[in-house]
């Protein structure tokens, strides 16, 4: 299969799955992540243009973010220990920075609350974009998808699923 004429991206293979690791190279003003194909008989090519100086600098910012959160993201699960569980809660601001994004006054922090065998607690202080709930819910999964392991991703205590002024 052969796809064409996307609008910024530009994929050129006869089978065009992503395959980890991604490699991240400078290409004049567009960024080039090439992946490895486990057969060795080709290559796959991704050209991400780069954001133009006119948008600003915070959104330029933002995308190397975003762009270099992809080129680190492990293709392996991690184990549950407390200092998996906490990388990844650091690496959920960068994956959700809509819902961290502290240019329009969110000052949301997630951190781990409990770890007990497969049942993690995590704590919420402060303003996020979306609900509270949202939030615990995108986190769980995410927890989830990157350490197996885990069973249940709950609130430390239900009142921080509040979403009044009152818990800002």
């Amino acid at each position: 299969m052969r796809v064409q004429g996307v609008h910024h991206h530009h994929i050129t293979s006869t089978n065009p799955t992503p395959v980890f690791p991604i490699t991240v190279y400078p290409f004049s003003k567009t960024q080039t992540l090439n992946t490895v194909n486990n057969n060795h008989t080709q290559s796959q090519k991704l050209r991400i243009c780069r954001i133009p100086a006119t948008l600003g600098p915070e959104t330029s910012k933002r995308f190397s973010s975003l762009l270099a959160a992809a080129a680190a993201q492990p293709s392996q699960p991690l184990d549950l220990t407390e200092d998996n569980i906490r990388q990844v809660l650091a690496d959920a601001r960068v994956e959700f920075g809509q819902l961290f994004d502290t240019s329009v006054g969110m000052t949301g922090q997630v951190e781990l609350a409990d770890l007990d065998g497969p049942f993690v607690k995590i704590s919420l202080k402060g303003r996020f974009w979306h609900e509270r709930s949202l939030v615990l819910a995108r986190l769980a999964n995410y927890l989830k998808q990157r350490i197996p392991e885990i069973l249940e991703v709950d609130i430390e205590d239900e009142k921080q699923l509040d979403d009044s002024p009152a818990n800002f």
